[in-house]
This record gives structure tokens, sequence and C-alpha cells, in this order.
């Protein structure tokens, strides 16, 4: 009788290795699709748009929707990370309270980023040449982030349902730590977009000597 849960855990196990190997190589595609889209519009600015390459650019400035945006999107990294803390010590109830502060703050991020968005395509518009403007390439590229966060809410809303249920533990995480590690990669694919957003303003920017 005593060998039965051993023997269930031991089939159990390789079961959340292979699951862990599909989460990196799936991370890691995405983070290859993410990392060449940002050289390509490093290079596309620093080669078309600033002043020294001739094209006379329009001015860039980021919607400072942005700043808040940013701050929840880390605030919902950081809550999953408290979350699987929690599971991997059987602390359910700090587990609930964590997953659903991620899921409000992820729907929150949702809320202040279409701002932001929408000055992007309304920048976009008023353009009068995209030849010179930096706007039409950096909307793409927050539309591409944007639509792998819709994605993480719809994870977000799985993991709280089944947090709710008290379904994760020091023995079973391994959804829980597929929404976190998720959230990471947008994290970091997101700060550094910000980063090149704003090299990218500085370039287009700078006056022409």
């Amino acid at each position: 009788m005593s060998r039965q849960p051993t023997l269930s855990r031991a089939r159990d196990l390789p079961q959340d290795a292979r699951a862990a190997q599909g989460i990196w190589l799936f991370l890691l595609m995405l983070g290859i699709f993410f990392f060449s889209s940002i050289l390509l519009y490093v290079i596309y600015v620093a080669l078309r748009l600033s002043p020294e390459s001739g094209a006379r650019p329009q001015s860039f400035h980021l919607p400072k929707s942005f700043l808040p945006s940013t701050i929840l999107l880390i605030g919902v990294s950081g809550a999953l990370e408290w979350a699987l803390r929690a599971a991997r010590r059987d602390r359910c109830y700090t587990v609930r309270r964590a997953s659903l502060a991620a899921l409000i703050m992820g729907m929150l991020f949702m809320i202040v980023q279409s701002e932001g968005m929408y000055r992007l395509i309304t920048a976009t518009a008023i353009s009068s040449s995209l030849r010179t403007s930096a706007y039409a390439l950096t909307f793409v590229l927050a539309f591409l982030h944007a639509l792998h966060v819709v994605g993480g809410i719809v994870s977000l809303v799985s993991v709280a349902f089944n947090a709710q249920r008290d379904k994760y533990d020091h023995e079973r995480e391994i959804g829980l730590r597929f929404c976190t590690l998720y959230w990471h990669f947008l994290d970091i694919v997101w700060v550094i977009l910000i980063a090149c957003f704003l090299i990218a303003g500085m370039l287009v920017n700078q006056p022409v000597s």
C-alpha cells in the first residue's frame, strides 16, 4: 500500500521534466523571433532615421502610458513568482491571493497599454511619410508583444482559476511555473523594447550637426 504513491510520483516526474523542456524550447523560439525583430528595428533606425542618414526624420516620443504599463507588467511577474514560491511551500492561501493579484494587474496592463497603442497608431496616421517616421515600426513591435500578452492573460485566467481550487502545491506546480516563466519572458522582452524605443528617440530627435 505504501509503495503506490511513490510509484505514482516516479511516473509523474518524467512528464514534468518533458513539459519543462517544452517550455524552454517554446521560450527559446519566441526569444529568437523577438530579438531578431528588435535587431532589425535598431538597424533600421540607425541607418534610415538618424539625422546622419540624411533622411530628415520626424520627431519621435513614446506614449507616457508606457511607464505605468511597464510597472504593471513587472508587477504581474513579481506576483506570479510570489505565488510559485508559496506553492512550493504549500501555502495555498498565498497562492490564491498572488495569482488573483497577477490577473488583475495583467488586465490593467492591457487597458493602460491600449491607450499607448492608440497614441502610436494616431502618430503613425498623421505622419507625412512612413519612411521618415519611427512610429509605424514601433507600433508593430509593441503590437506583437501585446499579442503575446493576450496569450499570457489566458494563462493567467487558468492559473487563477486553478489556484482558487488549491490545485498547486510542492508536487503540482508545472502550470504555475510555465505561466511564471512566460511572464518573466514578456518582462524581459518589454524592458529591452522600451530601451530600444528610448534609444531610437535619442537617435531620431538629436539635432543635425
